[in-house]
């Protein structure tokens, strides 16, 4: 053989293991994107909750091997708007339980000294949270999800204290795989 036939065989042998090897990285990339013990890549949950005093609607959920998302819902106030109208404090909190044992995820607090805060208002969009899911999240599924509840912190016209824990179950979920 000439020196032309065997450059022409180490160049397609050259180019069939660059064209294997890159194939072979993509695929463990998509496979490391993959959440822990699953084929999904991501999971969306919706909960919704309903109280005697407050109801939750659409609190998100969304799970991916890297980041976990809590939030955008809204509350609503289930009794008179009055009796909450001159209100100096208001509290809300999202929690999981693990192990038995309540985890505050995402909690927001108003309070006024010289007058009141105006409730109605400010629960219309309820803030989030983004992050780096801590250990126990990525295994978690929307049965987990279940144990979870917003709890809810006020003090009425009176001045008088209430706290309500308002249990959430998942309405919507979907994932998506590759």
């Amino acid at each position: 053989m000439n020196v032309r036939k065997w450059s022409l065989i180490v160049i397609a042998i050259l180019l069939v293991t660059n064209g294997v090897t890159l194939g072979l990285l993509i695929q463990s990339k998509h496979k490391s994107d993959k959440l822990p013990g699953s084929d999904k890549r991501w999971e969306f949950f919706t909960l919704n909750g309903k109280g005697q005093n407050w109801q939750i609607k659409d609190y998100k959920v969304v799970r991916t091997a890297f980041s976990i998302f809590h939030g955008n819902g809204s509350l609503a106030y289930l009794g008179n708007p009055q009796d909450i109208k001159d209100s100096t404090y208001f509290e809300y909190g999202y929690y999981k339980m693990h192990e038995g044992k309540p985890w505050a995820i995402h909690r927001h607090s108003a309070s006024s000294v010289n007058g009141s805060i105006d409730i109605l208002t400010n629960i219309k969009h309820l803030g989030s949270i983004e992050g780096a899911p801590s250990p126990w999240e990525p295994a978690d599924t929307a049965q987990g999800l279940f144990d979870s509840y917003m709890e809810v912190s006020w003090k009425d016209n009176q001045g008088k204290m209430h706290t309500e824990q308002v249990p959430m179950s998942v309405t919507e979920e979907f994932s998506g795989k590759e």
